[in-house]
């Protein structure tokens, strides 16, 4: 796990400076590789072959190339072996070297090869050409800017590419209305102009000043085949404990977060039978403690570290939450507001006392079909195909029965929301399910005279199918997934130098579960699939469990540590200088205030967005 970066118009000081801003994503060495104005930049966290041999950016034994990479290859060893069968030889046990053999061999059509984690640059020395590939779910970040002039650079992180002169480092307005919109920005634009996302299982391949860019995977939930949920288990348990066992391989200490909930508990029960089969001590598990004991789950992890026999970890939330939001806008490079991210960064930075690796969850949700919404779209499908088109509008009639100062409650939340736009279009309907600032808000905030648009609707229909659980699942994996989930868990794990390692994105778990009709997935309604495989795993109780989740009581910290930074932070002045109109701002301030809506993770959108313009202008 590392941080790459580079340039065609770069200087060794340049790719020095670059090296040095990524340093926490490799504290173990930063190196670079610079000829003829082009070069490569790495920084090393060491996790397979800690030896030199595997130091980058690595070149080819012709010289001929040259590959700067950030990630994990899970079966280099399998790779490994079948190049030297054809009589390849290897001078380290590098992952990456492997990765460099096979792309020399094969190009890109050695990608669908690959099981793992991957941002890498592959500069051809000989036809002066740069290649820039992303894992397939996009766990590893990776951003580009074009120069002046057709050239290019690139890197893991926006921060490090904001080193390179020359790049348009003006605000996208468009990218600001879907951060609005998702509370991240989604691939492929950042919230600078010049600045872009290469999306997940894309590619993009520079040369002599042309850019061309492809997909090369894309999960696709268009199943058909109607089995047993006992035959789907049977099916993924063999597939869920490979992914488990070769994300375990390292060459240093391997753990896990646990939360309690049935994702991270099947994690880390896998990953404790693997450690016993093999002699392995015991696995190191942690979990985060919170006052509140509505967003306390340690009691529901202790029981499962108890039954399946990790080392278990209690891990306070730290108070002084205004004190993480700057460190947390600088680890991302634009705004992103999900709190959750700070609870990740505290620990990843416990963990990493301990060690360099951690297995996470992430993934169950959107892969087995895990989220309130997936019922809620079922839901509203029947309601759509079976309802009389008279009463279809009674839907909407009966959500404004619901007063808003009661929507703030969940269950309240949740009704207002599927009947207000349970008749809507699906891919509208999806949309203001999972978007904050609804399209008008937007509009007034940022003084549009048209209406903007909804990112998770055009995303929702491209799905290769439009049956509901299918375009939810797939929506969900191209946006939600790595803008959200996986963005935060890489930008706050590496800011601390934590590898996270997520066994329920292996994509042949993926593909196998797209191909099961949507009655197979949703068959004992949420993550039946999952639940079926965890009762082979784990006692009733754990697996019944009613879901907590792992979120931060954003509504108390608003009430205490964040109250006077809201009062302080945005106001008109302020809201002026992000070019947003104060108007609709002021009044979404007094609405959460009086009570009148819960506006928790807007108002916190706004703190972070605010935290990050006040830190462009150091």
């Amino acid at each position: 796990m590392c941080g790459i970066a580079g340039s065609t118009r770069a200087t060794p000081d340049l790719l020095r400076r670059m090296a040095m801003v990524m340093a926490h994503r490799g504290p173990d060495a930063q190196d670079l590789w610079c000829e003829d104005g082009v070069g490569l930049a790495h920084a090393r966290l060491a996790i397979i072959d800690l030896s030199p041999g595997g130091a980058q950016p690595m070149h080819s034994a012709c010289g001929r190339w040259v590959i700067a990479f950030n990630g994990e290859i899970y079966n280099h060893a399998a790779l490994r072996a079948e190049l030297e069968a054809v009589g390849e030889m290897f001078v380290s046990a590098s992952d990456t070297e492997v990765l460099l053999r096979l792309l020399m061999r094969d190009g890109r059509a050695c990608l669908h090869k690959l099981i793992g984690m991957f941002a890498f640059a592959l500069w051809d020395r000989q036809d002066r050409s740069l290649l820039l590939v992303r894992d397939r779910l996009g766990v590893k970040p990776l951003v580009w800017g074009a120069l002046p002039a057709g050239g290019i650079a690139f890197a893991s992180e926006i921060d490090t590419l904001r080193c390179q002169p020359e790049l348009d480092l003006g605000l996208d307005r468009q990218a600001l209305s879907e951060y609005l919109a998702c509370l991240y920005v989604p691939a492929p634009r950042t919230l600078h102009a010049g600045i872009h996302k290469v999306p997940p299982g894309q590619w993009l391949e520079w040369k002599a000043g042309h850019i061309t860019t492809g997909t090369w995977w894309k999960p696709a939930y268009t199943g058909a085949r109607a089995i047993s949920l006992e035959e789907a288990a049977e099916e993924v348990l063999p597939l869920l404990d490979s992914a488990v066992r070769l994300r375990m391989v390292a060459d240093v200490e391997v753990g896990c977060f646990l939360s309690g909930g049935i994702d991270s508990s099947v994690i880390a029960a896998l990953m404790s039978r693997a450690a016993q089969e093999s002699g392995a001590p015991p696995v190191r598990s942690f979990t985060m403690t919170f006052d509140e004991p509505a967003y306390d789950e340690r009691v529901a992890a202790r029981a499962v570290a108890d039954h399946v026999g990790t080392i278990h970890a209690e891990l306070p939330a730290r108070p002084g939450v205004t004190d993480l939001l700057d460190d947390m806008v600088r680890a991302f490079g634009e705004p992103f507001g999900n709190p959750t991210a700070l609870l990740i960064h505290d620990l990843s930075l416990s963990a990493r006392q301990h060690l360099k690796v951690a297995l996470v969850g992430d993934g169950g949700d959107e892969v087995f079909a895990g989220y309130p919404r997936y019922q809620g779209g079922l839901l509203a499908e029947r309601y759509r195909r079976l309802a009389p088109k008279p009463l279809r509008g009674l839907a909407g009639l009966a959500a404004q029965l619901i007063p808003e100062s009661s929507a703030g409650r969940h269950g309240w939340r949740r009704a207002r929301e599927f009947l207000s736009a349970g008749t809507l279009p699906a891919d509208q309907m999806y949309a203001s399910w999972v978007e904050y600032f609804d399209p008008e808000e937007r509009r007034q905030m940022l003084g549009l005279t048209g209406m903007p648009t909804r990112p998770i609707a055009d995303l929702y229909r491209q799905s290769p199918s439009m049956a509901a659980l299918d375009a939810m699942q797939q929506t969900d994996l191209v946006s939600f997934l790595p803008g959200n989930l996986l963005s935060y868990g890489d930008a706050m794990s590496m800011a601390v130098a934590l590898e996270l390692r997520h066994p329920f994105l292996d994509h042949r778990l993926i593909e196998c579960v797209g191909t099961m009709a949507a009655a197979t997935r949703f068959a004992g309604g949420k993550k039946g699939i999952l639940k079926a495989v965890a009762r082979r795993l784990l006692p009733a109780h754990i697996v019944d469990r009613p879901k907590l989740g792992f979120n931060p009581p954003m509504g108390v910290w608003l009430k205490t540590d964040l109250k006077t930074l809201v009062e302080q932070r945005l106001n008109a002045a302020r809201m002026a200088a992000l070019g947003l109109e104060w108007a609709p701002v002021a009044r979404l301030l007094a609405e959460h205030q009086g009570g009148r809506r819960d506006h928790s993770l807007k108002v916190w959108a706004l703190l972070v967005l605010e935290a990050w313009e006040r830190g462009q202008r150091r």
